[in-house]
């Protein structure tokens, strides 16, 4: 459906989840909203004098015109609004009988349901908001940590937005010169200036790698992380798990081999979202059941985003030990020595200076107790260092977080290498006008200066309905 036929109608949806509550909210939009509003809604005010932006007490009524409901409206006057057309909310008692009545006397008076994500795009399509801040709607609206909500707001508040369209600009002006030069080859200005030209480019990669280079931290931020618990058998994994997600999530026994399946548990950790994950013990003498809980053990590591490898301080190393260590290769690793309160066999210095001088990857150690809760609070602090965001709390930071944004940086990246290249060769004008046109392009896609009906339904199908 095109923007300007979707602009005609009006569309209505509960913008609150369905179910009992206090209140209720069911948002209307587009041009029949104040006729729906007059209709259906009656106070001691007559329609000339109902002021924007203020709720409003009176009668529903329904399609029958029966009395629905005692109810709070507001009538918001476009272009002052959140889509920029005419806004009505009913805020009616939270029942699902009432918001169904309410929904099918609204659409008896001309108004059809919104599709998910149909009243975020019409603010987009109306000029309200770009693109970006459409996405990272629907982003707050899924944070479920104080970090993926900080980079939500941020991206809101147009931390992206604002440098991708001064770098589009910036990018203009350059196509400008490269056009300018290609009409008046003649002219003895020198419209081109090759130098300048040359620094802008520069200057322009190195930012959209910078942003490149930081998509793993903004996913992170966005979706969390998914952390494994490897270790041999009564190492302390399920006692660490327990205390992280503060129950009896596992079983904690003398008894080796009590976690044959693993144990999924979902926690918020220093303002990250973690998926965590505890998983059977590693060992070569295992039975037939247990082996099978070791293999899934090794899936789940290969779907890790950290691993925390652990080792029990108060036994010697073995041969189970060192398999692990042969385990871990590229992936981010916290080694962690348990049971620091009994007395130490062998010393955990050598065993980090080993692993980090044979496999150079993200690295860290830590000494707990897990029975004691000695030691968890170092590893919140750790765990978002590992990854590069233990300042984003403190500082006005942005990543970026959508494959979106990320392919089609990678594709104004491409365009500009090619359009330097160009450049230093002495090419054309012409010839390198059309890669920075095709990164200009690129950019725009992100913020919606260009875009396609294809990529707007593949964003705002992924919203909820009522947004």
């Amino acid at each position: 459906m095109s923007a300007s036929i979707l602009l005609k109608d009006t569309i209505a949806a509960l913008a609150t989840p369905i179910g009992e509550a206090g209140i209720a909210v069911v948002r209307v939009s587009g041009p029949l909203a104040s006729k729906i509003l007059f209709t259906l809604f009656k106070t001691v005010l007559k329609s000339d004098e109902w002021q924007s932006h203020r709720l409003y007490y009176g009668e529903l009524f329904d399609s029958s015109n029966k009395i629905l409901d005692y109810a709070m409206a507001v009538w918001m006057k476009g272009p002052c609004s959140f889509t920029g057309e005419d806004v009505v909310e009913f805020h009616i008692h939270g029942g699902q009988y009432i918001a169904l009545k309410t929904l099918e006397a609204i659409f008896t008076e001309g108004a059809r349901s919104a599709k998910p994500g149909e009243f975020s795009e019409r603010a987009f399509l109306n000029g309200k908001i770009d693109l970006t801040q459409a996405e990272s709607i629907a982003d707050m609206i899924s944070a479920n940590s104080e970090l993926s909500l900080r980079l939500a707001q941020r991206q809101w508040q147009g931390a992206f937005s604002k440098p991708v369209a001064v770098l589009r600009e910036l990018l203009l002006e350059c196509l400008v010169r490269l056009e300018t030069a290609v009409d008046f080859p003649e002219d003895d200005l020198d419209f081109l200036d090759r130098p300048k030209l040359k620094k802008i480019f520069w200057e322009a990669l190195q930012q959209i790698t910078c942003w490149i280079v930081d998509y793993e931290k903004g996913k992170i931020l966005r979706e969390g992380l998914r952390v494994v618990l490897l270790g041999k058998p009564n190492v302390g994994k399920s006692s660490l798990l327990n205390q992280l997600v503060q129950e009896d999530a596992a079983i904690v026994h003398s008894q080796a081999g009590t976690t044959r399946d693993p144990i999924h548990k979902n926690i918020v950790l220093a303002g990250l979202t973690i998926q965590l994950i505890d998983t059977a013990g590693l060992r070569n003498s295992a039975g037939e059941i247990e082996k099978i809980g070791i293999e899934r053990s090794l899936a789940w590591f290969e779907k890790a985003d950290l691993v925390l490898a652990m080792f029990d301080l108060s036994s010697p190393l073995d041969n189970d030990d060192l398999k692990l260590l042969s385990l871990l290769g590229s992936k981010p690793v916290l080694l962690i020595y348990n049971k620091k309160d009994l007395r130490p066999q062998w010393d955990p210095h050598l065993l980090y200076e080993h692993f980090n001088l044979k496999r150079p990857v993200q690295i860290k150690s830590l000494l707990i107790s897990a029975k004691n809760a000695e030691g968890i609070r170092e590893l919140e602090k750790i765990i978002p260092e590992l990854f590069g965001l233990s300042d984003f709390k403190r500082k006005e930071q942005f990543f970026i977080n959508q494959i979106r944004h990320c392919e089609a940086l990678n594709k104004a990246k491409v365009s500009l290498e090619m359009a330097s290249r160009a450049l230093d060769s002495a090419a054309s004008p012409e010839l390198i006008a059309s890669d920075v046109l095709m990164a200009i392009q690129y950019l725009g896609e992100i913020i919606g200066k260009i875009n396609t009906e294809d990529i707007l339904d593949s964003i705002f199908s992924k919203f909820c309905i009522g947004k």
